[in-house]
């Protein structure tokens, strides 16, 4: 196969961390020649550090507040009821698109919020927000001929769906074997469409840099209070296998296209998670703040109807009961699950007590379907929470919980701030490990339930609806190797900084809207034009039960 030699190749690995790529530097030979012949530094996310929100910012150059992707999903105006979002809620374009509309030719292949795919002047596959259960047809594929042929030739393009409910022993031996031929896969993929279809960019996401790190954690790290020794060597070395494995995809793309620019990024990096776990609505039901109802208990049984449901119904039968009702049913008992059990017309403000974005939402009358607080309180009420928060101990230690509380305008900017929590919340991190986040909603009608509990062993490593043993971290990776000159990077690289960059080293124009600094120069900022933003297509609600289960395999959503 000869070598095509473009102009910038960009290797998206997920969760890829950069204190593990110093610390297994002599074993990822490829990853570390780009680190040491060009520019690596830790590279800032964004809040919260996880997939959907960073990889935004990533494509557009701005912030959340700006792009207006900040999680999964959003509410539903006026109910509590969440919907899953796709690309087309993005408000911004992506410097794919950008560089496509200027002539050159760009392929893109499985990043997340990517589904539906641009028509790129190239090819795009969507990423794992694909709503299919395992692998894509040619609907998300563009040009659709080459799903075709993707589908003929290769089998189609698969997704990683690795069913959590009941992980016995020998789960993580074979979801290891599943995560590295995941990555041979991409690379069957990625020669054939060097062969189907040349381009000038070339953008490669893999996820299972991400998956092993959240999985495999507790093998991994021996100071851990989660770890847990095995006799497996395999399963202490899965996160460096899969890191060889992706350090070995590296060095076949550079050595294939022999790209002029190489940038290898990920969105956010990996740690472990501690064995303490807290729950921020007991929190805020112990400090008057939240009242749990008495009476309705459909919460508590709906949460423990669905875990049910999901740990002993065969995984294909799941996927029929999602379809019910055209997928209204289950969307029923996940909203009554997520937000039952307690009493609006008493509570203040209440946390979606997601693990990787611990946040709280007050009850606003404006805003809420039975929202107590007026705007004229908003202040006030914020200010005693932030008061409460600050002031919560944990009592194994003595320290605080939570090391600072941010309102929404303090750490975004943008028309589409208004969409985020009212106070974002940053937690210490007991002896360097990240506190666990529990769901209390469920809890309904029992008194003065606890709002701290130690991990048992048993649940260290983690099930769907628990807690994940390896958890995001702020500073992901970034490594440029460039022919063109590039100045040393400063210290507070982040993602902001991608997009303009790699329109500068493409020789484009580079949007007066992106906030972000071009890291090769003070990149040219024509004056801004009005940009039509697409009309959002979301998604149905077959679609959304299927993205759900997806999210909750992979430890996000409980």
């Amino acid at each position: 196969m000869k070598s095509v030699g473009i102009k910038l190749l960009i290797l998206a690995l997920d969760g890829l961390d950069p204190n593990l790529l110093e610390r297994w530097r002599e074993r990822l030979p490829n990853l570390s020649a780009l680190a040491e012949r060009g520019a690596f530094r830790p590279l800032a996310s964004t809040v919260p550090s996880m997939t959907f929100p960073a990889w935004s910012t990533f494509l557009t150059g701005v912030n959340p507040g700006e792009h207006g992707i900040f999680d999964f999903t959003a509410r539903i105006p006026g109910r509590f009821e969440l919907r899953f979002l796709n690309a087309t809620r993005r408000r911004l374009p992506t410097f794919l698109r950008l560089a496509s509309e200027q002539g050159l030719r760009v392929g893109s292949v499985g990043l997340p919020t990517t589904y539906p795919p641009e028509p790129l002047s190239g090819y795009q596959i969507s990423g794992f927000d694909t709503p299919l259960p395992s692998k894509a047809d040619t609907s998300y594929v563009y040009p659709r001929e080459l799903g075709d042929r993707i589908n003929r030739e290769l089998g189609g393009y698969y997704f990683g769906n690795f069913n959590e409910s009941r992980i016995g022993a020998n789960w993580h031996r074979r979801v290891l074997v599943k995560l590295l031929e995941g990555i041979e896969r991409k690379k069957d993929l990625f020669d054939f469409l060097q062969q189907e279809s040349s381009v000038d960019v070339l953008l490669l996401h893999v996820g299972e840099t991400d998956t092993v790190g959240h999985h495999f954690w507790s093998f991994y790290d021996r100071k851990s209070p989660r770890y847990i020794q095995s006799a497996d060597q395999h399963l202490s070395d899965a996160i460096l296998a899969v890191y060889q494995a992706a350090d070995e995809l590296v060095g076949h793309a550079r050595k294939l296209l022999q790209p002029q620019t190489t940038i290898v990024i990920s969105d956010h990096g990996m740690g472990g998670t501690s064995d303490r776990m807290i729950y921020l609505n007991r929190f805020l039901a112990r400090c008057g703040l939240l009242r749990f109802s008495k009476s309705d208990s459909r919460s508590r049984w709906m949460g423990t109807l669905k875990n049910w449901g999901l740990k002993w119904i065969p995984y294909r039968f799941q996927q029929q009961i999602f379809r019910v009702a055209g997928g209204r049913l289950a969307a029923g008992v996940e909203s009554i699950q997520r937000f039952g059990g307690i009493d609006w017309s008493r509570t203040l403000a209440y946390s979606e007590e997601l693990n990787y974005f611990p946040s709280i939402y007050l009850n606003r009358a404006e805003r809420e379907p039975h929202g107590i607080v007026q705007p004229a309180e908003v202040e006030q009420v914020a200010d005693q929470i932030r008061s409460a928060l600050l002031s919560w101990k944990d009592p194994l230690s003595g320290s605080p919980v939570v090391k600072a509380v941010h309102r929404r305008e303090e750490v975004y900017s943008g028309s589409e701030t208004v969409h985020a929590p009212d106070l974002i919340l940053e937690l210490n991190q007991p002896d360097g490990y990240s506190y666990a986040l529990g769901r209390s909603t469920s809890r309904a009608g029992i008194r003065q339930p606890a709002d701290f509990k130690r991990l048992d062993p048993k649940e260290y490593l983690g099930r769907k609806g628990g807690t994940m043993n390896g958890s995001h971290r702020r500073l992901g990776t970034l490594i440029i190797r460039s022919d063109d000159s590039i100045p040393p990077l400063p210290d507070d690289v982040s993602l902001l900084d991608l997009a303009p960059t790699i329109l500068d080293l493409l020789q484009l124009d580079i949007p007066d809207w992106m906030e972000g600094k071009s890291l090769k120069s003070e990149g040219k900022r024509p004056p801004r034009k009005p940009f039509a933003i697409a009309e959002e297509k979301p998604y149905s609600p077959i679609s959304e039960r299927i993205l759900r289960d997806r999210f909750v395999k992979l430890g996000y959503l409980g």
